[in-house]
């Protein structure tokens, strides 16, 4: 096995760190005795009532946390380990010294804050990590893995905070870098697991300056009759359908756009110029994702339709990040897009990552890059969560080849959470196109699941394979209305 050359650090997605109080109070992690803390106590994780949260460490495995399915980063340190020889591990904790002999940082961050916030804490990390080498050995020293907002927090480290120097490479998985429908979605109608509505967690996450960074940078929202689309920061007071677009939506989406204007501005002076990192964006492809917003009379709804201003709208995404806005605006060359066929939580631990980094470790791989996965894949049609005892509907798209008669699709639900329960038997899909099929099955008991869908008789590979996480949350559930 080779070694690695460079310091790898790693930057979770929202929701893909520890957090606890300052005097040692877990408020964020994947014991099953806090999911229901995140839910019926929210304001645990207000920015009013605890201002600075602690990050103590990265979530170890794809988990349900009251209602949200958040990224694990266990799995992608293990295949680290497993491909380089003698890797060090370290995480960086606030207050702590670090230890230099580490080549993996783990970097958790209060992924409540503003990106800006961590990317300091990032900078001045690193920083001490380099202090000790000359100025020669420390340049083009790093390699940074981020997942989803964990890219914009480095972006913003390498362009606004002027990192850029002492970094060979970014990696992003999955990251909204043009932002995604779904946070507008979640901050304009509230958030919901099938039809309930959760008003305390809505409201908690309406304060956190790194949900709005998650809006669309881009104008994502249709308006009546042929309307130029807007901007979410565009929108007027009173647009929402159940919870008004209001004053203080509108100047914290401003503020966020501004954010991402730093970024832009930053990196459109990198490229070419003796300072910039390389840069690879790993996307998923074909899976059905939350696109644009449609504004009407009964307010602004959110879809997985397509819109037509944006281009590739066939790329779909990973289920949470449409596939373009997981690419950087000033990244022109094709060869650093790698399109995956992992939806967005299973990104965290992508094997991607190791064939790239093999790559800088001086392995000679042969790996194809490009705006399409080189294999057939199967796209899903999942949502991240559901209601005891309400039907989830599972849609399959296949991608890359052309079903044939001898094409069919199973599915089945698996226990991944410790609880003594068997798999489910796996149910025949129906076809519903050429190449899609449909399913519905009853979730079982409130939990965290592993979907698994298996395709046979595919032309060219015989058979595929594909799955995710789904979390299932009791009907009662925050008391939540409809």
């Amino acid at each position: 096995m080779a070694s690695l050359k460079h310091l790898i650090v790693v930057v979770p997605g929202i929701g893909g760190s520890v957090l606890q109080t300052v005097e040692g109070a877990a408020r964020w992690d994947e014991q099953r005795r806090r999911f229901v803390s995140a839910a019926t106590r929210s304001h645990r994780l207000g920015l009013d009532t605890h201002p600075d949260l602690v990050p103590v460490g990265l979530m170890p495995d794809i988990t349900l946390i009251g209602p949200f399915v958040v990224p694990g980063y266990d799995g992608l340190v293990r295949k680290i380990r497993n491909r380089f020889d003698d890797v060090q591990v370290d995480v960086s904790l606030p207050g702590r010294e670090p230890d230099n002999r580490a080549d993996l940082v783990l970097f958790p961050y209060d992924f409540r804050h503003s990106i800006r916030h961590a990317a300091e804490r990032l900078a001045a990390d690193v920083a001490a990590r380099l202090s000790g080498e000359h100025s020669r050995a420390r340049r083009r020293r790093v390699i940074v893995v981020a997942h989803s907002m964990g890219g914009l927090v480095a972006r913003y480290w390498l362009g606004p905070l002027g990192g850029a120097a002492d970094c060979a490479a970014l990696i992003t998985l999955g990251t909204p870098h043009r932002g995604a429908p779904k946070a507008l979605d979640v901050l304009a109608n509230g958030l919901k697991v099938g039809p309930k509505r959760l008003a305390g967690l809505t409201s908690v996450l309406r304060q956190w300056p790194s949900a709005y960074e998650l809006l669309p940078r881009y104008p994502a929202v249709a308006g009546p009759d042929g309307a130029e689309p807007l901007r979410p920061y565009e929108l007027e007071e009173g647009t929402g359908a159940d919870v008004p677009v209001d004053a203080s939506f509108t100047s914290r989406a401003k503020a966020a756009f501004g954010v991402h204007q730093d970024i832009e501005a930053a990196w459109t002076e990198l490229p070419g110029g003796p300072n910039c990192p390389e840069v690879t964006a790993a996307f998923g492809r074909g899976h059905a994702t939350l696109q644009q917003a449609l504004l009407s009379a009964s307010g602004l709804s959110v879809t997985k339709g397509s819109p037509a201003w944006l281009p590739n709208p066939d790329w779909l995404g990973d289920g949470t990040v449409p596939a373009i806005s997981a690419i950087p605006i000033e990244l022109r060359d094709m060869r650093a897009r790698r399109a995956v066929a992992e939806r967005h939580m299973a990104l965290a631990s992508s094997s991607v990552v190791v064939d790239i980094l093999a790559e800088y470790a001086g392995e000679s791989i042969e790996s194809v890059r490009g705006d399409k996965p080189d294999r057939p894949w199967l796209g899903l049609d999942l949502d991240d969560t559901a209601l005891c005892g309400d039907p989830v509907a599972v849609g399959v798209t296949l991608h890359g080849a052309q079903a044939d008669e001898r094409t069919q699709v199973r599915i089945r639900v698996r226990a991944r959470d410790g609880q003594e329960k068997t798999a489910t038997p796996w149910l025949p899909c129906a076809r519903s196109g050429d190449d899609q099929w449909q399913a519905q099955f009853l979730p079982p008991d409130a939990g965290t699941y592993s979907v698994e869908v298996a395709a046979t008789g595919v032309p060219v590979v015989d058979r595929l394979q594909a799955g995710d996480v789904l979390g299932v949350v009791d009907a009662g559930y925050e008391g939540a209305g409809s």
